[in-house]
């Protein structure tokens, strides 16, 4: 056993220490890997900091030549069992981390393996399945597990596996689109790894959201939630009305209501709330229109947001010009793709004081002419953007080099 191999088994071995999995990365780069090396590193940095942080837009787009070929090395991951398969983004903090099977008997049974191989901190149940559950549950490996996610949903059984005594770690929980029944929802509110929970994401498939979203409402003592996930949820204004105004939203940093179809009203709703902790607001595809997106800009959190995503919402340039007006506002990170934010809406956020420290735009298929293009090479407002992505816009060969010529390898045409 080399050195590398030593440190590789003393971070099996302390799975959540990040000083030597970057002392891994050491022990890489001096044995002349150092893409992999770096791609370590990048990965542990991501990880302690909010997507919206300059070190991680930098990490992530910025140096993506450094730290994005993970593709590379998925194809050289070894197969595993039958009945499992690496998860779709297998590496956490730089090394092979998550993994999905179709049982819970299958994790079961090939546990001790894995984790003598790998630092397995995510699992994926594709199938979890109500006569697995109590052997899952009794399953000492649970403790490493930072993230469950249950992706067809369970019913009542859920209860035995949630008040499984190993989930010390467990911090983030996704359930998928068939937990309908409220006994599962009663059994999750109840479980004792439910208050440790600081990242929720849910999918119901009933109107108003179905019944997780008003449990949440109704909790005297929720979780600390810092994100929570309630895309594609059917939610409605009415249904997210109670929840705004819950004491569960009053620690939550990051929320993401895409793909329900609040409309105007929902962002309304959404801008008369109090969410002093909100950062990052994910409102792709809710249909706000021009109003939505007017109201929101008066929200008492939107002059500290750093993240807001917008796009494929047919959005009008008054929207863009309403976003670049508006009071102060920290906004590093702006999605607009998929708008009619046209020329117009371009140049004027390329305009906006408010929008200066800026550190990622995305205006793909936004409609974006060369007037529009023109208006964002030439201004001085957004020399900070590490990313700006335009594209599917028609620009002309010139104007797509006046944008390379200011934004360099910034730019994505």
């Amino acid at each position: 056993m080399n050195d590398r191999d030593t440190l590789y088994r003393a971070v099996l071995e302390n799975p959540d220490d990040d000083t030597l999995r970057l002392v891994y990365a050491d022990a890489l780069e001096e044995g002349g890997d150092s893409r992999r090396a770096a791609f370590v590193r990048a990965h542990v940095e991501l990880a302690r900091v909010p997507e919206y942080e300059p070190e991680a837009v930098q990490a992530k787009y910025h140096n993506q030549k450094k730290k994005a070929d993970g593709g590379r090395w998925i194809t050289e991951l070894p197969p595993l069992p039958e009945g499992l398969s690496w998860a779709r983004d297998p590496f956490r903090r730089g090394l092979p981390g998550a993994i999905q099977s179709r049982d819970g008997a299958t994790f079961v049974a090939h546990a001790d393996d894995l984790f003598a191989q790998y630092p397995i901190e995510s699992l994926e149940l594709r199938g979890p399945r109500a006569p697995d559950m109590a052997a899952l549950a009794a399953c000492g490996w649970l403790s490493r597990l930072r993230s469950l996610s249950l992706v067809e949903g369970v019913g009542r059984s859920i209860r035995l596996l949630l008040d499984s005594p190993y989930f010390d770690r467990l911090t983030d929980l996704h359930l998928g689109a068939q937990l309908t029944t409220p006994e599962a929802v009663t059994a999750l509110v109840r479980s004792r790894m439910f208050d440790q929970l600081t990242a929720l994401s849910v999918r119901e498939d009933r109107q108003g959201g179905g019944s997780l979203v008003g449990a949440l409402a109704r909790l005297a003592k929720p979780p600390r939630l810092k994100k929570l996930d309630l895309s594609s949820n059917r939610v409605t204004d009415a249904a997210l009305a109670p929840l705004l105004a819950s004491a569960a939203m009053e620690t939550v940093e990051e929320l993401n209501l895409s793909d329900n179809n609040l409309g105007a009203e929902g962002l309304e709703t959404l801008a008369g709330a109090a969410l002093p902790n909100l950062r990052s607001l994910n409102l792709i595809r809710t249909r706000p229109t021009g109003a939505g997106v007017y109201a929101l800009t008066g929200a008492s959190f939107f002059p500290e947001l750093r993240s807001l995503g917008l796009g494929g919402n047919n959005l009008p340039p008054a929207a863009a010009e309403r976003l670049a007006q508006a009071g102060r506002t920290s906004l590093r990170i702006l999605g607009l793709d998929g708008n009619r934010i046209g020329g117009g809406g371009a140049a004027a956020l390329a305009g906006g004081e408010n929008l200066s420290g800026l550190l990622v735009l995305d205006l793909a298929e936004a409609g974006i002419d060369d007037d529009g293009a023109d208006a964002l090479a030439q201004t001085a407002r957004l020399g900070g953007l590490l990313y700006l992505n335009l594209y599917g816009n028609t620009l002309t060969a010139t104007a797509a080099a006046r944008l390379r010529k200011r934004f360099g390898d910034r730019v994505f045409l």
